[in-house]
């Protein structure tokens, strides 16, 4: 398939990937991500990513046209679609009062649930591993790191620490507690995402929180901030905060159709 695509422009890197924008005549704009096979661990995550999205028929999600393993270089090439509009990361004054906040977390929630039903949980969702799209419907991307429930676990045990983004992890990630895995620990990720779209700083931040410790050492010991010096605290955001970041997810919404129902009663 990438014979036929012309290449149009680098794109930025995303971990060990080579990343192009290019045009198929057929598919249209698409993304070319080339990288090494670092490891089995590693081929298996990108498999696993490729074939749910090449299941999924959702615009929540970007399509999946071509894969293919290179065995004699030991690299992969993934073609998808490419996702038009901006990070959440660059566009996240957009989402400042509670009603777009919650309007915004129900349309992730409504997306989340299609992995959830099929119990996947993503464990990376960030500002930048959401796309708004022109329309304003969200696009969740990078499943890399997602955790198939019903598939063997691809983290050691003895892993100090989950695969993650640290600052936007949950504490069952952040101390490898690989049984506590479940959709609520994407929950807990929406609970820091929506604090700091209507905060504007990291909930977490020691800065703000006054204090020595990192934003991970604050998210291990629950130290976070619902309100700063410009911005007072809001109780629908606070709610919803201290319900999704729990330390122990039994604490957390028990499953997402309590979670989609709590923001239902916000809009």
């Amino acid at each position: 398939m990438t014979g036929d695509c012309k290449i149009l422009k680098d794109l930025p890197s995303g971990g060990q990937k080579n990343v192009q924008l290019a045009e198929h005549p057929s598919a249209g704009l698409v993304v070319i991500k080339r990288g090494a096979i670092k490891s089995f661990t590693s081929l298996e995550r990108i498999k696993r990513e490729v074939e749910l999205l090449s299941e999924l028929n959702s615009n929540f999600y970007p399509h999946q046209h071509h894969f293919n393993i290179d065995v004699k270089t030991k690299e992969f090439e993934i073609v998808e679609d490419y996702i038009e509009g901006k990070t959440l990361r660059d566009c996240m004054t957009d989402f400042k009062d509670p009603k777009t906040i919650f309007s915004l977390l129900h349309s992730l929630v409504e997306g989340l649930s299609i992995i959830w039903e099929r119990n996947i949980v993503h464990r990376d969702l960030k500002p930048e591993n959401i796309i708004i799209r022109p329309t304003g419907v969200p696009c969740i991307i990078d499943l890399g790191i997602a955790r198939f429930l019903d598939l063997e676990s691809l983290t050691k045990t003895i892993s100090p620490i989950g695969p993650c983004t640290p600052i936007y992890a949950s504490p069952e990630q952040l101390t490898n507690n690989k049984n506590l895995i479940d959709p609520r620990t994407d929950f807990f990720e929406l609970g820091i995402i929506a604090l700091e779209l209507f905060l504007g700083v990291h909930p977490y931040d020691p800065n703000y929180v006054g204090n020595h410790f990192s934003i991970v050492e604050n998210i291990m010991q629950n130290i976070y901030i619902l309100e700063t010096i410009n911005v007072k605290r809001n109780d629908s955001i606070a709610a919803f905060a201290e319900k999704t970041l729990q330390t122990q997810p039994y604490q957390r919404f028990r499953n997402h159709e309590m979670l989609n129902n709590f923001i239902a009663k916000q809009l």
